[in-house]
């Protein structure tokens, strides 16, 4: 089955409709990091922000990153680091940013079947390059704020215990196959019926 949203029909989407879908991803990536709390490093959050930039921009992206943060990074049960959530919001960024970009290009158009090897891979490539410079970044911060060295924080990312590759091999499973599936769904919700009676 082909799903063929195009960007004049993702405009045609009503206010109440994009903002309902944009919600429920924010609500999605809350109750998914509290569900997979106990799995280290291990969150579809990062998926769904690139989903959400990929088909909507950069803007509704970078929105349920930061609703998302703000959420689970106040209300966290390891607890609240202010400092680390200023870094973690516009860090989180990046997975919108790499999704609306990659949309710009040939393989990100949404003509043609969600659902497809190359695409997956591509999905997932950007998924680990992504997490790779979130990751950067964020225990950067963290290592200046704990140990007060940038040094030490990229060191400890990965030792003693990998969670950086633990982080950026999960973010390229998860790309690579959630993100198709929750384009198929996002063009379902999106696209009015009028416009696929139309085809």
């Amino acid at each position: 089955m082909k799903i063929q949203p195009t960007t004049k029909d993702i405009k045609h989407v009503s206010t109440a409709r994009r903002t309902a879908l944009i919600a429920s991803l924010a609500a999605l990536c809350i109750g998914t990091n509290y569900a997979m709390l106990p799995l280290p490093n291990v969150k579809l959050m990062d998926a769904i922000v690139f989903t959400t930039g990929f088909f909507f921009g950069i803007v509704p992206g970078s929105a349920v990153a930061a609703i998302a943060w703000l959420v689970y990074g106040t209300l966290n049960p390891l607890g609240l680091s202010l400092p680390i959530l200023l870094t973690v919001i516009p860090s989180e960024m990046i997975y919108a940013a790499a999704g609306s970009l990659l949309r710009r290009t040939a393989i990100g158009n949404l003509k043609g079947s969600i659902a497809n090897l190359e695409r997956s891979i591509t999905f997932g490539a950007i998924g680990l390059f992504s997490t790779l410079a979130y990751d950067i970044v964020t225990n950067a911060v963290t290592g200046l704020l704990a140990y007060n060295s940038i040094w030490m924080g990229l060191l400890t990312m990965n030792v003693p215990i990998p969670l950086g590759i633990i982080h950026e091999a999960s973010n390229f499973a998860f790309f690579a196959t959630t993100t198709p599936v929750l384009l198929r769904l996002l063009a379902k919700g999106a696209v009015p019926t009028e416009i696929e009676s139309e085809r």
